[in-house]
């Protein structure tokens, strides 16, 4: 946060956003551009030494082992830098910068990869990427100074296994019963509902069903020195006792959801969400624990875990890693589309190319497939000068130097919309060229 400073002085930093999201995993996210300024606004002049900015990424684990005091106990601790990155707008010199009433600005930009882990904040553990800018001032001058701190965080894709997919565990019991257990899809978003569905067909005689017992259970392994500990906490849980209703019994089969509520992380910071890095681990599983009632009397429980994954997912909107549809995209180039229609008019694509493209460019081209088309300037038996003037190459006009980003191509008005059936391979193999027969 910035302070005003004396004489109605300000320095600070602007960033466009303090929360970073990257989309997909690790292996998936293209990363993201952080983009700021460090502001200066002085209604006096100023002298100032230097102006830097700096910023850090880092991961910490401190934990304690044992019990008591002394050689009983075992402490753990380390410190990992993720990135950093310094900018210097004023270097640091002899002589002093004398700034004039006036308002300062420097534009910062920094590319984030997409590896980069989440920011987790933990007792026991932190991720965190804080920016520090500093206006050096003379000599018993107090310096000037801004922080911010970005929360990064990691959006699942739409079209992830874990969202599509569903989890289930089938088994048999000590000849007790048969169950499954299962949940729709693999993934939660924070603020959600998990719906778990039992499917119980007991096969002991006279075996009653007394208590459905679930929790959403949270682990954090952490790493120091080549040592592992891992911690677990209960998110949440539930206890159903009233499972005697003839409303849930279909055939002699047990059917019945359970639900458990995954916290906002926002307005609840007792969750973490699911993250992996060299010294920070967050994995979330659903216990379950049926307590059975066996013809004897005495109590059997029945125990099971079923893993989840608790993050935000993308709304797939603003998506600069998604893939156009083959059918939309499947012949992107050239990308200048009067350079294409000139093309086509001219002749230069073959006509079985031209008919498979329709669109207003293809409709320049004449679409007959016949031979005496496609010979007639030589029908007089004469060659005609303007008849053989060579064709302007397709790349004329066009600046090379300056070749579109993909995300820009797919989303710029310049990509093509083509019918939904795919081009025939004849018509795409070596276009403008005839197959011969071998």
């Amino acid at each position: 946060m910035h302070v005003p400073l004396l004489q109605g002085t300000e320095f600070k930093i602007n960033l466009e956003t303090d929360h970073i999201e990257l989309h997909g995993s690790t292996d998936e996210s293209a990363g993201v551009l952080l983009r700021g300024s460090v502001v200066l606004d002085s209604h006096e002049a100023i002298k100032i030494r230097s102006i830097v900015l700096k910023f850090v990424g880092k991961v910490k684990v401190n934990w304690i082992e044992g019990f008591g005091r002394g050689p009983q106990q075992a402490m753990y601790k380390d410190e990992q830098t993720i990135l950093e990155h310094e900018w210097s707008f004023l270097p640091h010199a002899k002589k002093l910068y004398h700034l004039t009433e006036k308002h300062y600005r420097w534009d910062f930009e920094l590319p984030l990869p997409g590896d980069l882990p989440e920011t987790v904040t933990h007792d026991l553990g932190q991720v965190y990427y804080r920016l520090k800018a500093v206006a050096e001032r003379p000599t018993f001058s107090m310096n000037w100074s801004d922080k911010r701190t970005l929360t990064v965080s990691r959006l699942m894709l739409p079209t992830s296994l874990a969202l599509l997919q569903q989890v289930e565990i089938v088994n048999t019991w000590s000849d007790k019963m048969s169950y499954e257990f299962s949940t729709p899809r693999k993934c939660f978003v924070p603020d959600s509902d998990i719906p778990i569905t039992f499917k119980l067909m007991p096969i002991a005689p006279n075996l009653r069903f007394r208590a459905i017992h679930c929790s959403l259970k949270e682990y954090i392994t952490l790493t120091a020195d080549g040592h592992s500990k891992t911690f677990s906490q209960i998110i949440r849980q539930i206890k159903d006792e009233h499972l005697e209703g003839a409303a849930c019994w279909t055939d002699h089969v047990f059917n019945k959801t359970e639900t458990i509520h995954v916290p906002s992380t926002i307005t609840d910071n007792k969750i973490a969400l699911d993250t992996t890095n060299d010294l920070i681990k967050v994995r979330h599983k659903i216990k379950i624990e049926i307590s059975l009632v066996n013809e004897d009397g005495h109590i059997s429980e029945l125990r099971a875990a079923i893993p989840v994954i608790i993050s935000p997912v993308s709304s797939g909107d603003d998506d600069g890693n998604a893939l156009p549809r083959y059918e939309d995209a499947w012949k992107s180039v050239p990308f200048d589309p009067d350079t294409f229609a000139r093309m086509i008019a001219e002749g230069q694509y073959p006509a079985s190319l031209v008919v498979a493209t329709p669109n207003a460019a293809a409709s320049l081209a004449p679409t007959s497939l016949d031979d005496n088309d496609a010979s007639s300037h030589d029908h007089d038996g004469e060659n005609d000068e303007n008849d053989h003037e060579p064709a302007p190459l397709p790349w004329q006009g066009m600046d090379l130097s300056r070749v579109p980003s993909y995300t820009t191509a797919v989303r710029s008005n310049r990509l093509y919309s083509f019918s939904s059936t795919l081009p025939a391979y004849d018509s795409i193999t070596i276009p403008g060229q005839a197959r011969t027969a071998s």
